[in-house]
């Protein structure tokens, strides 16, 4: 069991074959515990578990609204990065900020797709030079300064992350996801089309989380994914840059062996893989490419592809999805390498 376990958006990691566990907000130590505990109440009768920081999440935080320059800041968790900071290397409030309703958008540890605002007077810390109350930032929060006059969002929707113009946009009847793309200026590049949200703000404050695939909307027009916007939603369109990317490990007779982190999508084929990474060897058996993978179940089972056949006659339908941790071995000729 002992590998990296890439900690997702919701604070949980898919631990073998114990399933999702969160450890959001644990220590190092308290989530070794607490994994140790998950063991030994159904799998072993004593557990022993070792955590080390194999790396630290990189997430942009994006700073919108009433500030002099409106725009993203790189962040590593391992970094101390506080709200008025963000704010102040945005421009600071700007003359028409609401600084009295600052929010903070952040993931919900255990909480799926939801997020929790944060409100914070950040306008009170800097009449009184109290700082006190000020809040550290992680990676992948959204800050929002609101305008004075502002009434939550009324007749606005806001637009985040990889679109052509950030910022807030006039709300009107019969806004849909497809009117929000065009009235934003399309996608950027970098955009995560699988991974656009819309934050939705509820009574309570918190916000739900509405998933929108863009790939399905307009590769494959699935007019399902042309979600209406409400008065007050928040159009997220992620970066491609920001994702947890899963690891496989290339071996054998390749020009290009050892790990490789994998960009989700179409792309992420064990032909494409192999092609992409120098190719093989002039010793290797490409007919016999084979992928060792980890069930759920902590089960292990080997595939077969031919990757030879698939690069020399171009048919890339037949290629396999890699997923994390598969391992892809490339045999020599001659051998079954089973």
């Amino acid at each position: 069991m002992a590998k990296v376990y890439a900690v997702a958006g919701d604070g949980s990691i898919d631990f073998a074959f114990a399933g999702r566990v969160v450890i959001a907000e644990l220590t190092v130590d308290e989530a070794a515990r607490k994994l140790e505990e998950v063991l030994e109440e159904r799998f072993f009768k004593e557990a022993n578990v070792d955590i080390s920081i194999a790396n630290f999440v990189e997430g942009d935080v994006l700073v919108t609204g009433a500030v002099g320059s409106p725009g993203i800041i790189p962040f590593r968790g391992d970094s101390i990065l506080t709200l008025m900071e963000a704010v102040t290397r945005c421009g600071g409030l700007s003359g028409k900020a609401a600084g009295d309703r600052v929010r903070i958008l952040r993931w919900t540890p255990g909480g799926g797709m939801e997020r929790q605002s944060i409100e914070v007077n950040l306008q009170a810390m800097l009449d009184t030079m109290d700082f006190s109350r000020d809040q550290y930032l992680r990676p992948r929060d959204i800050i929002i300064v609101p305008f004075q006059g502002e009434d939550e969002g009324r007749n606005e929707f806001l637009a985040l992350g990889e679109v052509g113009s950030p910022g807030f946009h006039p709300y009107k009847p019969g806004l849909d996801v497809i009117k929000a793309v065009t009235m934003t200026g399309g996608v950027g590049e970098d955009a995560d089309w699988s991974g656009v949200r819309i934050l939705r703000p509820r009574p309570t404050g918190e916000y739900s989380i509405i998933p929108v695939d863009l790939g399905r909307l307009f590769s494959a027009a699935d007019m399902s994914m042309n979600i209406p916007l409400q008065q007050g939603d928040i159009f997220f369109v992620p970066s491609i840059r920001n994702l947890v990317r899963p690891q496989v490990y290339l071996l054998g007779e390749v020009n290009k062996p050892g790990a490789i982190s994998v960009n989700p999508g179409p792309n992420a084929t064990v032909a494409r893989l192999v092609l992409a990474h120098g190719g093989v060897t002039q010793f290797a058996n490409p007919g016999k490419v084979q992928i060792q993978r980890t069930a759920p179940d902590g089960s292990k089972k080997t595939l077969l592809v031919d990757v030879g056949r698939i690069l020399k006659e171009g048919t890339f339908e037949d290629d396999v999805p890699v997923q994390d941790a598969d391992v892809v071995i490339v045999p020599e000729k001659g051998l079954l390498g089973l």
